[in-house]
């Protein structure tokens, strides 16, 4: 098979700006005595490019020379005392690119007694202890600001690496233990914390302890600042001595970075590797990202292998969003017997074998679903968000309507570097107020063309107004989210209620729940209303059950046109109600709305079971089409997946299949195209289709 040749970027001169993958042993103590030539072995026949383990911070895996950095003392049993350079001479040997693991989020107990103001204090002047009574420092003392300087600079000068990840870079709210101690109260972070706020309303404001304060918020930009201008600064650090080392770090990394894991406790997100990696494709498509995929099921239990099947869908959703795959594994490799080692072999070992396939890979999807961002609303806002969102994702995966995850705090940065333009619809799901800017973005958007659809509470101001010209309402009149206050209220077709006899309905009846919005339609505007509430009738015993009438005005949706767009609201938390109760009138009433009165007619359309999560990318001429078996989906994880048969891939509009060719990649076979239809072999785990001939 040939494959279209990759597509060039003027800053495509690095390593990592072309697909790669990678592993990362994250070492101990004890893996001192590192066999290196076996565990580079092990790592190169995985199939992977770089080989990332830990170098310094927390604990040197090098001969030190500074007094503030511990050495593991069992680097005594190496002959060398130096695993970091033995480890890179025979990586070296065998093309292994190599990057450093650093960690600078505790010191050893000497070093803060000798350091006290470097240190994290809880709003009640505590410190935080670990393991090892390591304790946490705080990212506006010392160490972060000027000490962890020398640190790298020792590394880079020692060392020939090809990259650095720095872990847990954050104000150390949460510990190890997932408790959490509040914000830092260190005399670093209030005296910044007053600079920050000088000059402004909250000059007189406090630190304050933690989400459930007035001041949190502000709190959480500070934070961000803090550690936005480290990084700033190690990327220039960094960039002055290694030049051609990739940094993953932060937001606006060279690589971005997404531990994908399934954590204790934490409700499990089937799709959250797909959604975290798309979101940087969507905002940056020339910017690598990566998925370091985790081989046991939580960081309490890291030697308990996570489910092979789960751990290969890690690497699948990554690579189908056009990211780099990366396995994590603790220790020497094989000391621990992870079970997921086949699946990630075989996976990554696919990846290499079709790279110029990722080579240049960009999303083509028409549809944008923006995801809540974590610092533009209050904690109880936000999660209501999540789970709407969440919703409305499960509905378009499982009808294949091909969709990018758009970060909400990054759609300017989307408007100006040009990528929001190629979206021809975007959604937003109960997120409440816009970001300063995001209004205008929007508006201009739709007036050009676009088509927004709004859920819940989108765009809706503090005072009620609404945020958007294109808005059709001119403000929220009231919200119902006392849950019985909506018992036994429904949405239902325009002419759901017979005629004849009113306790009779036609087509489906679907449940108001969650958050229920009325808004004030704008007078000047062509308004549309679609399908109709069916207000509340008795919660009761059987025998009053009844009554439920079609209101007059009010409708399950409602469309208004603005310059060439159009904008959509479906006033109630649609996605929620998908989220939590299950039900396909819900899914289907949504995509109505998407499909019909605002559609977007897609290259592609599919015919296969729910359970397959579809994306489309391009490279260059060529449709590249990712088919992710996820039948194997559990509450709490993923286990084995069922064959898949039948399916089947439309080309739309395609009036003849003789230029038109596809290959599956992971059969490695060609697949026939008759009349524009394209049968798929048997799916398995995955299969990725490369369609050649469609313009």
């Amino acid at each position: 098979m040939t494959i279209a040749a990759p597509m060039t970027n003027g800053e495509a001169t690095k390593w990592f700006h072309k697909p790669f993958s990678m592993y990362q042993t994250n070492l101990r103590e004890i893996d001192a005595d590192m066999d290196v030539e076996k565990a580079a072995q092990f790592i190169s026949d995985y199939g992977v490019h770089a080989w990332l383990f830990g170098v310094g911070g927390i604990q040197a895996q090098y001969p030190t020379s500074l007094s503030f950095q511990e050495i593991n003392p069992n680097l005594t049993k190496r002959a060398s005392g130096d695993l970091v350079g033995d480890a890179i001479k025979v990586a070296k040997a065998k093309g292994l690119k190599i990057l450093a693991r650093m960690d600078f989020s505790k010191v050893a107990p000497r070093v803060a007694d000798e350091h006290p103001d470097w240190l994290y204090r809880s709003p009640k002047g505590d410190l935080q202890t670990h393991t090892a009574d390591l304790v946490s420092v705080c990212p506006s003392g010392e160490y972060y600001q000027e000490r962890m300087f020398d640190i790298i600079n020792e590394v880079c000068e020692r060392y020939d690496l090809d990259g650095f990840f720095f872990n847990w870079m954050s104000m150390n709210e949460i510990d190890y233990d997932q408790v959490y101690h509040g914000v830092c109260h260190c005399g670093n972070c209030e005296k910044r914390w007053a600079d920050f706020n000088k000059g402004s309303e909250h000059a007189s404001t406090p630190l304050p302890n933690g989400p459930d304060d007035e001041a949190y918020p502000r709190w959480v930009v500070f934070s961000e600042e803090v550690i936005d201008d480290v990084i700033g600064r190690i990327r220039g650090f960094i960039a002055a001595r290694k030049p051609n080392a990739g940094l993953i770090l932060g937001q606006t990394a060279d690589i971005m970075f997404h531990e994908a894991n399934n954590a204790v406790g934490r409700e499990l997100w089937h799709s959250a590797t797909s959604e975290w990696v798309g979101s940087w494709k969507s905002f940056r498509p020339s910017v690598p990202a990566i998925a370091n995929s985790t081989t046991f099921i939580d960081m309490p239990y890291r030697m308990a292998p996570e489910n092979p099947e789960h751990f290969a869908q890690y690497l699948v959703q990554c690579i189908s969003r056009g990211g780099n795959p990366s396995t994590y594994s603790m220790g020497t490799p094989l000391r621990i017997p992870y079970t997921c080692y086949d699946y990630g072999r075989e996976i990554t070992r696919f990846h290499r074998k079709w790279i110029n396939v990722y080579d240049g890979l960009t999303p083509v999807a028409k549809t944008g679903l923006v995801r809540p961002g974590r610092t533009l609303l209050v904690a109880q806002k936000y999660n209501e968000a999540v789970k709407e969102f969440r919703g409305l994702y499960s509905a378009m995966k499982e009808r294949h309507i091909p969709f990018d995850v758009l970060p909400q705090e990054r759609l300017q940065d989307m408007e100006s570097n040009g990528s929001l333009a190629r979206y021809q619809r975007i959604i937003f799901g109960d997120i409440g107020r816009f970001a300063p800017g995001d209004g205008t973005v929007l508006d201009e958007w739709v007036a050009a063309g676009g088509k927004l659809l709004l859920t819940g509470s989108s765009g809706v101001n503090v005072d009620n107004s609404t945020q958007l010209e294109s808005h059709p309402a001119s403000r929220l009149i009231s919200v119902l989210e006392d849950r019985r206050k909506l018992f036994n209220t429904y949405i239902a077709p325009e002419d759901s209620v017979d005629k004849t006899d009113p306790h009779t309905y036609h087509g489906f009846i679907a449940p108001i729940y969650g958050a229920h919005q009325h808004f004030e339609l704008k007078s000047d505007r062509q308004i549309e209303t679609y399908a109709k509430v069916l207000d509340r009738a008795p919660f009761a015993p059987p025998e009053y059950a009844y009554g439920n009438k079609a209101h007059p005005d009010e409708g399950g949706a409602v469309i208004a046109a603005f310059g060439q767009g159009t904008t959509a609201i479906i006033p109630f938390t649609i996605g929620r109600a998908y989220k939590d109760l299950g039900l396909t009138p819900l899914r289907d009433f949504f995509l109505d709305v998407l499909t019909n009165k605002l559609s977007a007619p897609e290259i592609l359309s599919f015919d296969i079971a729910e359970q397959v999560e579809i994306t489309v990318n391009r490279n260059g001429k060529d449709l590249i089409v990712h088919l992710d078996n996820q039948s194997g989906a559990r509450p709490t994880n993923f286990g084995p997946y069922l064959p898949i048969a039948g399916g089947k891939i439309t080309i739309n509009g395609a009036q003849s299949s003789s230029s038109i060719t596809a290959h599956a990649l992971y059969a490695d076979q060609e697949v026939q195209v008759k009349s524009g239809e394209i049968v798929l072999p048997v799916l398995g785990l995955f299969e990725v289709v490369v369609i050649k001939g469609v313009l």
